[in-house]
């Protein structure tokens, strides 16, 4: 099978291509970055790098043509990046992402999408399950133009399914971790405390720390991802996929305090003194996986602890290589 994955230099993007690659697929990654991530198959026969951006039509349109299966995962993710910049946001997200929609179905190729679970917006009804309403804030509030952007794509990709025949996988991941998430302080709330405790400095909390997550570890996330794309019974579906096993922010905190074996104090700030006055918090974020479970059989098996141990050993590695 040949595979093209964009926003395959990423943090998901780079396991996808290597559970592909494990799998015997000859695998295409095309990312803006510099390929750090996936740097380990540079030399393998069957994988290749692309950097160029999803917005390179002829390359993008070239690459669909050859290949059996397109993962779209280009995107902005990073929560202090949509607060701050929702114009790039929806252009990428959801501008170039339609184009990457008309792209596929011209080519007659199955889509597989990532899409997210802030599209359930601040629905109080959990766990969400793949039907769940979606509830948002005001458009004044800029987190939600990533949500908003990731489901016109859904919006889009579905009405391509029912008039256009395209074949399709749309899942809704729920808080990823692991080796190779993103430079220390970017958005996610792992690598956001990860940065403080390395550097023995006060690990800041957002709110009370009782708002709640759920963490799915990378790889186990990757497996089910093509596990989902690859077979014929959950073709055509919305998946979430995660776990279903809640977490206060406050006891992720400490959980990774124990496990890194860090000495940091934890500190308590608000909402607006963080992101300003543009940013909605949702008190409560749980998947409901029957749907995945049903038709792949697919389960995260390692622990929050487990996972945390070597999401911290990568970046210890990481500061040693680069000191």
């Amino acid at each position: 099978m040949d595979v093209l994955v964009t926003g395959g230099g990423g943090f998901l993007g780079s396991f996808i291509c290597d559970v592909h690659i494990e799998r015997g697929d000859k695998v295409v990654a095309l990312d803006l970055s510099d390929g750090a991530k996936v740097a380990h198959l540079d030399d393998h026969p069957n994988f290749r790098f692309l950097s160029t951006t999803v917005t390179d039509e002829a390359t993008m349109r070239e690459e669909i043509r050859t290949s059996d299966l397109v993962y779209h995962l280009a995107a902005v993710a990073d929560p202090r990046r949509y607060v701050e910049d929702p114009l790039h946001t929806l252009q990428l997200d959801l501008i170039a992402g339609l184009h990457v929609v008309d792209w596929v179905v011209e080519a007659k190729r199955p889509l597989v999408f990532t899409s997210t679970s802030e599209v359930y917006g601040r629905n109080p009804q959990v766990p969400w399950t793949e039907d769940a309403d979606r509830v948002l804030g005001s458009t004044d509030i800029n987190r939600w133009s990533y949500a908003t952007a990731k489901a016109a794509l859904e919006h889009y990709i579905l009405a391509h399914h029912q008039q256009s025949g395209l074949e399709f996988n749309i899942f809704r991941p729920f808080n990823f971790f692991g080796p190779r998430l993103d430079s220390l302080g970017a958005g996610r709330v792992v690598t956001i405390f990860l940065e403080k405790f390395l550097a023995n400095q006060p690990v800041q909390i957002h709110g009370d720390g009782t708002q709640t997550r759920t963490f799915c570890f990378i790889r186990d996330a990757a497996e089910g991802i093509v596990l989902g794309s690859t077979s014929e019974k959950a073709r055509n579906t919305v998946l979430n996929i995660g776990t279903d096993i809640e977490h206060t922010i406050e006891s992720l905190a400490e959980t990774m305090r124990r496990v890194g074996g860090f000495s940091s104090p934890i500190e308590y700030i608000t909402y607006e003194s963080a992101f300003g006055t543009s940013y909605e918090d949702i008190p409560r974020r749980i998947p409901d996986l029957s749907r995945i479970r049903s038709l792949t059989g697919w389960e995260a098996t390692t622990s929050l602890e487990d996972g945390l141990a070597q999401t911290i050993e990568y970046f210890h590695d990481q500061q040693s290589t680069s000191g």
